[in-house]
């Protein structure tokens, strides 16, 4: 058992860790390279990036804890350990949410219209859902810190989240989660709708190509779905259920959201890199010499649609 232990936190330490490189790594980027600003939705990821990092940093405070109190025995949070420990993670895991159906409405509209969609304010937008998520993320974090008292002294096993939140935050996860899905299933159907109009006055060497990118799509949007269904809608279901019957054994499962959250997050950098101007923007800050059309003396990036359907987490 003890062995199982130190294997299962060597490999959480690692699935939390890793993505804070992978999140500094992407924003360095974005930072660096005005062509990748000024893309359409480099603000939303923007969005999903503080949030994950803001779920992988609360998971190492609770890591930090651990090597803290284990001379003692007695593994504790006191409000200010709780506030350190559980309020970023909270905020990340709202903001994080957010930004990701941000995006899936963001890709859906792409599609939708594509005319209005590069005609409109990105940033204008971008600010819009930035406020959203975050206010809702404060507040949300706010809830369970306000509901305990300030001199409260929290074991780790013990119940600390009042009912009322437990039903907020299960109300919450399911329709956030319900709507990414909604969204994303939403690109497919768009997708397809305007390849099929399109595709109807093109030859056949057009006609292989609207093929190609539609399957490229789909196949993308399904990667995206079974990384968060997986990784955060299931864990989060099944913690959420759990909890309203047993608080007890709702709390141990509370251990697999979390985990299930920094693996999401490990999953959004894996989707950011795979885009072909973010990963070459990668290879160039750490000097490597790009080719084709992503050459450092070149001028002109293609903006690729099925690179940009992302999730980010949590």
């Amino acid at each position: 058992m003890e062995l199982f232990t130190v294997i299962f936190k060597a490999f959480y330490f690692t699935c939390t860790i890793t993505p804070i490189f992978g999140q500094a790594l992407v924003l360095t980027v974005l930072i660096r390279s005005k062509l990748l600003r000024d893309s359409d939705n480099s603000y939303l990821l923007v969005g999903m990036l503080i949030g994950d990092f803001l779920i992988c940093c609360a998971t190492l405070w609770q890591f930090a804890l651990d090597f803290i109190d284990l001379p003692t025995n007695e593994p504790f949070f006191t409000k200010g350990q709780c506030l350190l420990m559980e309020a970023p993670n909270i905020a990340g895991i709202v903001i994080s949410q957010i930004m990701t159906l941000s995006l899936a409405i963001d890709r859906m509209n792409s599609l939708r219209n594509q005319m209005a969609y590069y005609q409109k304010n990105h940033l204008k937008s971008s600010m819009y859902w930035w406020g959203a998520a975050g206010l809702l993320g404060v507040a949300t974090a706010a809830m369970p810190q306000i509901a305990n008292d300030i001199g409260t002294v929290i074991h780790y096993t013990d119940p600390t989240w009042p009912t009322w939140f437990r039903w907020y935050w299960m109300g919450f996860s399911i329709i956030v989660s319900t709507a990414v899905l909604l969204a994303y299933l939403l690109v497919i159907v768009f997708s397809r709708k305007k390849n099929g109009i399109s595709g109807k006055n093109e030859d056949s060497r057009a006609n292989e190509r609207r093929i190609v990118r539609e399957k490229l799509i789909t196949k993308t949007v399904m990667r995206v779905l079974a990384v968060y269904v997986l990784f955060w809608g299931l864990p989060s279901l099944v913690y959420n259920i759990t909890v309203m019957f047993n608080v007890s054994l709702g709390s141990s499962f509370g251990l697999f959201m979390m985990l299930g959250s920094v693996l999401c997050s490990c999953g959004n950098v894996i989707f950011f890199l795979m885009r072909d101007d973010i990963r070459a923007g990668a290879k160039s800050l750490f000097g490597c010499k790009q080719q084709g059309m992503y050459s450092t003396n070149g001028t002109t990036v293609q903006k690729v649609t099925v690179n940009t359907v992302k999730v980010a987490s949590a």
